[in-house]
């Protein structure tokens, strides 16, 4: 810029002419801009930095609480899916000892061994799995009747006073007694999701189970053998009467 005195050059920031000494206007309004800026200039600053932080402390509170969150969710979702997650690694473990479970339960089948099959089934828990479903019907005629055989145990022992079956009565063990015999007879009915359960020698199976219940509930009330065997075409409510009449009588 030209001094407007002496016409020689000048830098914006000198105050007075190095030529002529006059001062120079331009320079006194330059520093008040120049110190206007740079106040404007830090306060802009202060207030960038002061609401980044407060950015970053709220950000850093939101992350905590999403992360919080999701691991509670997680761990949730976890809790819930445990017993599947259990489930899957025993269908897994039974899966791959598959053909030594059904040659053992095959023997058994053969042995007739009610009591131990369902032992078997029970403590390699394979109960309905879809590794062995060829068996459900088997296992549920087994169950039955193993509950059948221990209400039996337990009305033979109320007879003879066994203390530790004082809080069962007698009717609420013949009523049990009822509903496992029409539980083996409902198993046994075949149906079109799982018909291998009932197929050849399993069906063979059950009906000699169903044939042994019958023999030991007349045994143990009374009954005639075609009491025994008409027992098939009953409600449990009736098995139940026809029980606790038999009982009666016997006693």
């Amino acid at each position: 810029m030209k001094c407007q005195h002496c016409g020689n050059n000048l830098n914006i920031e000198d105050k007075f002419c190095p030529y002529c000494g006059q001062p120079n206007p331009f320079a006194v309004k330059h520093q008040e801009e120049m110190e206007r800026f740079e106040k404007d200039y830090q306060e802009t600053k202060e207030d960038v930095l002061e609401q980044s932080s407060r950015f970053n402390r709220h950000t850093v509170r939101i992350t905590i609480i999403a992360v919080m969150v999701a691991l509670i969710a997680l761990t949730c979702f976890l809790l819930a899916k445990a017993d599947d997650i259990r489930w899957w690694q025993m269908e897994k473990a039974i899966e791959a000892e598959a053909p030594a479970h059904r040659e053992a339960i095959q023997q058994l089948m053969e042995d007739r061994d009610y009591l131990a099959l369902y032992s078997y089934f029970n403590r390699n828990r394979i109960t309905y799995t879809s590794s062995l479903k060829e068996f459900d019907a088997v296992y549920s005629t087994t169950m039955h009747y193993r509950m059948f055989y221990d209400n039996l145990m337990t009305l033979q022992a109320k007879k003879k006073n066994a203390d530790n079956y004082r809080y069962y009565t007698e009717g609420e063990v013949i009523e049990d007694i009822a509903n496992n015999i029409h539980g083996i007879y409902e198993e046994m009915e075949p149906n079109d999701y799982n018909p291998e359960a009932y197929q050849g020698d399993k069906m063979e199976y059950m009906e000699d189970l169903r044939d042994q219940m019958e023999i030991m509930t007349a045994g143990y009330f009374g009954l005639s053998a075609e009491e025994a065997e008409g027992m098939r075409s009953m409600s449990t409510s009736r098995i139940n009467v026809l029980l606790e009449d038999s009982y009666e009588e016997e006693q």
